[in-house]
């Protein structure tokens, strides 16, 4: 005598209402052995559906008990059900229920995904399971392409991979003509005769259950009767003699942990490409707004960098760790000028601040003057600076051509000068300007170098728009300046770290020297060009901050789209989670699924986003000559930031799916 494989005893299946309750099943009891094929017989309404439900894990009792191949299954939650309905389950449906666009031979893979089995034994087995059922032609064929008699074989040879230990058939041939339903019983019976699988066949004709050994007839959710019966005989129009390899339960068949992980996410990536391709104006829209988003997160980076790096690249032509000392912020008549007002420095004052600050490597008096310049034919009007040799040592700026003047220049102050680009260019636009003779207002002056370009500055001026002369030339030809007054000194420190120190100390120097009282406010004004740059720099954060922010709400939007869609998808495949739990799915392979599918459009959208917004930087510096910084981060940006929208705004619509009732979502329509 067989152990007994199926054991329900006094069972209930009560269902609510409102106020009321319904029993599907009611007291009912029954025990089926191992080898048999019990054919489940009832009337619409009878409760047969519900006992194969319950005996399929797919449910459990609301009172009474089920054991399972001694395993007591209602007591177990739902992964536990889910590892049952996996390892010693199968299910044969009237609806066929193949994954759609899906080969033959993944759809028989499937369930042994979910049981974690190595990728190799995977597709033997699968192989292997289509030649039984006589498809080993048909294993890249999609269901659309195969009839319904070769529907039906595949989802046999789906419930024969997995070697089941009971194969649930209902309705099997609800949906097949006569010669192809004696086919489907032919293979049942050969499976249950030849392989000694259990099977149990739910049926409401008695003409298909009549090919079974046993019929239970179940009527008002009891058993009406139930009795031995001699099968009719079924020919298969395919001979299946093959032999599946039965499948070891100790877990030694399994992939690794990460085997596994790895084998469910691809099959998760595959189907989740395949639902983009199949629904492309739908995810192209749904990526749109995703692609808005980040390209704009993107673009703003970039430019961002770029405007960054152009300050300190104007910075950086401006001087060396430069600091410059305006006169100003003087009070008179009970009102303060504006820094550059007034005459409270002095030569001397630049002198000092060389001798007594051992942190200064470079000073610089300086005077300016608008003039009309003279040469030949052509003339500009451009600034004419008096200046010591000291000036090109804080301004980083060397000569391009020519030489500078120097020391023995500013003694003897020789009628020599620099010139920069611009104005060499202009008076002489057709010959080295080195050599050249110009006159700045009543001053004749030989150009004996030409300096390096540098550009316009961060405020916009022309830099190479520019003479420079010997400060001593300047006061005996073209004084501007009261005394030995001068309008800034320009001061380069030692290195980067000591401006700030470099400021203090010529600011607590020039007071002593200007001998102001501790009320009194300094008649000068220090300009730190790190502070300038730092508050460019914080100027151009909050800007991009707003534009940032701006961008953020794009794909908020884009992620309410994408939660849109995902939500729609679920109701539109709720019958393929269906199958998928069926079929040993747990809710959280279902969840990942959906995850996946949405992780993958946000990412599509984002690298989508990365190629536009770098794009449109570049367009942006073609046409405006503005620096941008494509930075390797931004890919991360792009697909980090898209992959976390992914799993935020896909997990409510992913978690919907794992929730589903697996029968409710099998009998969707």
């Amino acid at each position: 005598m067989s152990e007994i494989l199926i054991d329900i005893a006094h069972a209930d299946k009560v269902y609510e209402s409102g106020e009321t309750s319904f029993f599907a099943l009611r007291d009912l009891s029954l025990q089926v052995r191992r080898g048999e094929f019990v054919a489940i017989v009832g009337s619409s309404g009878s409760g047969k559906s519900t006992l194969m439900n319950l005996i399929g894990c797919l449910d459990k009792p609301t009172r009474g008990t089920y054991r399972l191949a001694g395993h007591d299954v209602s007591t177990l939650d739902d992964v536990g059900l889910a590892t049952i309905r996996n390892e010693y389950l199968a299910f044969v449906f009237q609806g066929f229920h193949l994954l759609a666009r899906t080969s033959a031979l993944e759809n028989v893979e499937l369930p042994l995904v979910y049981r974690g089995m190595k990728a190799d034994e995977r597709k033997e087995r699968a192989l292997h399971a289509l030649r039984t059922v006589g498809l080993a032609d048909r294993t890249q064929h999609a269901p659309s392409q195969l009839s319904g008699g070769q529907q039906q074989r595949v989802a046999v040879a789906r419930a024969l991979a997995g070697d089941p230990v009971l194969l649930l058939a209902d309705e099997p041939t609800g949906n097949l003509d006569s010669r192809t339903t004696a086919d489907i019983l032919g293979l049942l019976q050969w499976l249950n005769e030849e392989k000694g699988l259990t099977i149990l066949l739910v049926t409401h004709d008695p003409e298909v259950a009549a090919h079974t050994t046993r019929i239970v007839t179940v009527r008002d959710g009891q058993i009406a009767s139930d009795a031995p019966n001699t099968p009719q005989r079924a020919e298969m129009q395919v001979r299946a003699d093959a032999a599946l390899v039965p499948i070891k339960r100790d877990g030694s068949g399994r992939a690794s942990g990460l085997r596994s992980f790895m084998a469910k996410s691809y099959v998760a990536v595959s189907l989740g490409v395949r639902a983009l391709v199949r629904n492309r104006l739908r995810g192209a829209l749904t990526i749109l707004g995703i692609l808005i988003g980040i390209a704009a997160v993107v673009a703003m980076t970039t430019i961002g960098a770029g405007a960054k790096a152009r300050v300190e690249e104007q910075m950086a032509a401006l001087g060396v760790n430069m600091l410059i000392v305006f006169p100003g912020q003087m009070m008179g008549g009970g009102a303060r000028s504006a820094a550059g007002g007034g005459a409270t420095l002095t030569e001397a004052d630049s002198v000092a601040i060389e001798q007594e600050i051992p942190a200064v490597v470079g000073v610089a008096p300086q005077i300016t003057a608008m003039s009309q310049v003279v040469a030949g034919a052509n003339n500009t009007s451009t600034r004419v600076t008096g200046t010591t040799p000291s000036y090109f040592i804080v301004r980083d700026w060397g000569i391009d051509r020519g030489a500078l003047f120097d020391e023995n220049d500013l003694h003897r102050r020789n009628k020599v000068c620099v010139v920069g680009k611009t104005v060499a260019d202009t008076l002489f636009p057709e010959q080295d300007a080195v050599g050249g003779h110009i006159r700045a207002g009543r001053m004749p002056c030989t150009i004996i170098g030409v300096l390096r370009s540098k550009g316009q500055s961060s405020f916009g001026q022309d830099q190479d728009d520019i003479i420079l002369v010997p400060l001593t030339t300047f006061r005996a030809n073209l004084e501007r300046a009261v005394g030995d007054s001068v309008q800034q000194i320009s001061i380069s420190a030692a290195d980067r770290t000591l401006t700030d120190h470099v400021q203090k100390s010529v600011s607590a120097l020039l007071r002593q020297r200007h001998r102001l009282r501790i009320d009194q406010d300094d008649d000068f004004t220090v300009r730190n060009l790190e502070e300038l740059a730092r508050s460019f720099d914080q100027q151009r954060q909050t800007i991009t901050t707003l534009l940032l922010a701006v961008a953020s709400i794009a794909l908020f939007v884009g992620g309410i789209g994408v939660m849109n869609i995902m939500l729609v998808s679920v109701t539109e495949r709720t019958r393929e989670i269906g199958i998928r739990r069926a079929i040993g799915a747990r809710a959280s392979d279902v969840l990942a699924q959906f995850l996946v599918e949405a992780v993958i459009l946000c990412s599509v959208g984002g690298l989508s986003g990365l190629g536009v917004g770098v794009g449109i930087s570049a367009i942006l510096a073609a046409v405006t000559d503005w620096k941008v910084v494509v930075q390797p981060q931004s890919a991360l940006i792009a697909v980090g930031v898209s992959s976390i929208i992914g799993l935020v705004f896909g997990f409510f619509p992913a978690r919907n799916a794992a929730r589903l009732d697996p029968i409710t979502a099998l009998r969707h329509e």
